[in-house]
């Protein structure tokens, strides 16, 4: 199975100290000062149809699930397999409340956004400081470095006093967690993942969309989409019907206090749709979408790249090296992954509690597509 992410149970659970930087104050961006890679161009895939798949395939897809189950010790786990042209295959607890995406949902906080551009009411690269103010940095900070994690902002939830106290804290305060500690780097400079960053994307959406973040998901994607199981969760609302949390690393956090750094709960099969829906242009146009990973920055793990609200995943596995696009996402006791693999023509969707991996559970069923 596939090893690599192993960052995603920190995405919402590490601690971290300004001590060992000096802040800085950038009156322009400065140039990365790494290696970016090269962007990835994704034709769109074709449609997956709402239609049963093969039963040789099923059969397989149901025997892998049976084996995650096991491998992982998942209270509650949600699955499915999108073949383009084919149809889609589900499993998990079709009876258990539906399951935390965790940061996985920044890729519709971040359709929304691109969505406004779309519009022409926001531009990628505008300053923030046109929306939302004292953002440090602001004035050179620009949309596009908010979805990229490339503004140099610190993460509230890397602040040891933060973590310590686990709770929802609204945008304001956790802006307030980001300019005490100070700009990590020049906007541009380097990537550094900040959920503060889609805190603030949520407000850009809250003041120019004139609805809070969870409306906006809910009328310009899921209700468009038609996407039954999914929800929106509102920023510090609770998550009743979401599957609890379990791990035995760490308290688990309230789902809804990821607000617009992680809105999203459903099924895999809804989150397979969203994605697939996306890719092909129904969501933003061809332009935007390609945007998505037209610059890719380095993230924690060899192999893994961010570009706008999206993930690259080019890893070895075996004797070969998988392609994948799409957004995993982690926090104690849960861990998910939505992608598509134009290898594979199929898109893969998990979601699971606990302390097991997604990223390697998806990788099983696509392994299970090519047969025994």
């Amino acid at each position: 199975m596939l090893r690599t992410a192993g960052f995603l149970l920190s995405l919402f659970a590490t601690t971290a100290s300004a001590a060992d930087y000096k802040p800085a104050n950038c009156s322009t961006r400065a140039p990365y000062v790494g290696q970016l890679r090269e962007g990835v161009v994704v034709p769109p895939p074709a449609m997956v149809p709402e239609a049963a798949l093969d039963p040789a395939v099923t059969a397989r897809l149901d025997a892998a699930l049976t084996m995650i189950r096991a491998k992982t010790g998942a209270p509650a786990v949600t699955a499915a397999i999108g073949i383009e042209s084919k149809g889609l295959w589900t499993g998990g607890d079709a009876a258990k409340p539906i399951l935390f995406w965790a940061s996985a949902g920044k890729t519709f906080t971040a359709v929304v956004v691109l969505q406004l551009v779309q519009e022409g009411k926001i531009a990628l690269d505008d300053p923030v400081s046109r929306w939302v103010k004292a953002v440090p940095n602001g004035d050179v900070v620009t949309v596009r470095d908010l979805l990229a994690h490339s503004s140099g902002l610190f993460s509230a939830n890397e602040d040891v006093k933060a973590h310590a106290d686990p709770r929802y804290r609204a945008p304001a305060e956790t802006l307030g967690i980001a300019r005490r500690h100070g700009a990590m780097f020049c906007p541009g400079a380097n990537w550094r993942y900040s959920n503060t960053g889609y805190d603030v994307l949520g407000e850009i959406v809250r003041i120019v969309d004139h609805r809070p973040i969870d409306e906006a998901i809910a009328a310009r994607i899921i209700a468009p989409l038609g996407l039954k199981t999914l929800r929106a969760l509102a920023p510090g609302g609770g998550a009743n019907g979401v599957a609890p949390l379990v791990s035995k690393q760490e308290k688990p956090i309230d789902p809804s206090w990821a607000g617009a750094a992680g809105p999203i709960a459903g099924s895999a099969g809804d989150m397979i749709r969203f994605w697939s829906a996306l890719l092909d242009g129904r969501l933003i146009n061809p332009p935007l979408t390609a945007a998505m990973t037209a610059t890719l920055y380095p993230m924690f793990d060899k192999g893994t790249f961010y570009g706008l609200g999206a993930m690259v995943f080019d890893v070895p596995d075996g004797n070969k090296r998988l392609l994948w696009i799409g957004h995993a996402g982690g926090t104690p006791g849960a861990s998910a992954l939505v992608a598509y693999s134009p290898g594979d023509h199929a898109f893969v969707a998990v979601a699971l509690t606990g302390d097991g991996s997604a990223v390697a559970s998806a990788n099983a069923l696509l392994k299970a597509l090519g047969g025994p």
